[in-house]
């Protein structure tokens, strides 16, 4: 078991999770001191009203907007470039992202440009954020990525995904309104909520693991394998609802203790980028493949991960429990409707080498895993889950 002594821990400024608490958008705007301000979301958000659920109270106290709602999912470096220009072309001094991973990670890039010169290419990377951003206030409408507490902005450049990872680009304030997720379609629900499972066991057998994110990824993983059926089969159910926001949380949390994800998103990353399949779903689809390879690197992790899930592992061996785990995670994947073949996507056997080529270009995430994979391994997963 590989365990780091030392960490560091860096996040947003201000945490607030509470039902409710999006119309209070106005009350932590004046706290940051800005009067116009830059609305990161997307289309959907805009069309079921939400945008100007939440704004119209912020409006009432004297604030002023600007909306950009062209956001798409897996969003190009397009969607920053244009946001940005609007947010200079109409004079805005504060930045608000509102959706899904997709808007937050726009609107931390777009924050970050606003007092950082040059491109967002030019900040790829580790630490190379000279600056803090733009004031900002981040606003999750899914409970998946955790974005609006992590100091990731995920962005495709070229085809390929690129990432900023720099405590400058994070939130000020992260303001979590559970209720925000009763409306997201089933599909979403699913997809979003194995996408924070696998940010907690991802982290949990990370190589940058360490005390404090192991007791948060084993709170994410129980509390995910407690909710997340629930919240998928009955979406208006506000506990569950409240409970999958606070572990998709918890998983920004430990995505900042561990420098990110590992194996399972490098995977995740090539599919996305070669077959724009959403980064949710992604994920959901490899992880019962890609799960029972690095575990083997980890069998006593993996054991406390069954346990986390509610599996009885008394008395089984370590690859034994392997297989109970597995299997597991497996059917979790099942019931919420994300396990699915690659070919749904349309990726065919004359596309897995493109495919392991793209996930050898995510040499941060694939370095995190304890497990290493080699080049043949890749391909034997991807081909696996055809």
């Amino acid at each position: 078991m590989i365990t780091n002594n030392s960490f560091k821990f860096h996040s947003t400024s201000t945490l607030i999770l509470e039902n409710g608490s999006s119309l209070q958008l106005g009350k932590y705007l004046k706290k940051l001191g800005v009067s116009k301000v830059l609305v990161v979301t997307d289309s959907v958000l805009v069309k079921l009203g939400v945008v100007d659920r939440i704004i119209s109270l912020a409006k009432e106290e004297g604030f002023e907007f600007e909306v950009y709602s062209e956001v798409l999912p897996e969003p190009p470096l397009e969607n920053v470039e244009a946001a940005f220009k609007l947010y200079n072309d109409t004079g805005c001094d504060g930045v608000v992202g509102l959706g899904g991973g997709s808007p937050i990670d726009v609107a931390k890039a777009v924050a970050m440009l606003v007092t950082n010169p040059g491109s967002y290419e030019d900040y790829v990377g580790i630490d190379k954020v000279p600056n803090k951003c733009a004031p900002l206030i981040l606003m999750p409408t899914t409970s998946g990525t955790g974005s609006e507490v992590s100091v990731f902005s995920i962005i495709l450049v070229n085809g390929s995904k690129k990432g900023v990872v720099d405590i400058n680009i994070s939130a000020d304030i992260a303001l979590v309104d559970p209720l925000l997720t009763l409306s997201v379609p089933r599909g979403v629900t699913a997809a979003t909520g194995l996408d924070a499972l696998c940010h907690h066991i991802e982290s949990f057998i990370s190589i940058n693991s360490s005390p404090l994110n192991e007791a948060l990824c084993m709170e994410g993983i129980r509390v995910i394998s407690q909710h997340l059926r629930e919240a998928v089969g009955h979406g208006e159910n506000k506990e569950a609802r409240y409970w999958m926001s606070y572990a998709s949380t918890l998983g920004g949390l430990v995505m900042n203790l561990t420098d990110g994800a590992a194996a399972n998103h490098g995977l995740a990353f090539a599919l996305g980028a070669k077959f724009h399949v959403g980064h949710g779903l992604s994920n959901a689809v490899m992880l019962p493949y890609v799960f029972p390879v690095v575990g083997r690197a980890e069998l006593k992790k993996v054991r406390l991960i069954g346990e986390a899930m509610g599996e009885n592992l008394a008395g089984l061996s370590d690859r034994k429990a392997l297989e109970v785990v597995t299997e597991a995670i497996t059917t979790l994947v099942r019931d919420v409707g994300c396990l699915m073949p690659l070919s749904k996507f349309g990726v065919t056997e004359n596309d897995l080498d493109d495919l392991v080529m793209e996930t050898e270009t995510q040499t941060r995430v694939m370095g995190h895993s304890t497990y290493q994979l080699k080049s043949e391994e890749i391909k034997a997963i991807f081909a696996e889950a055809l």
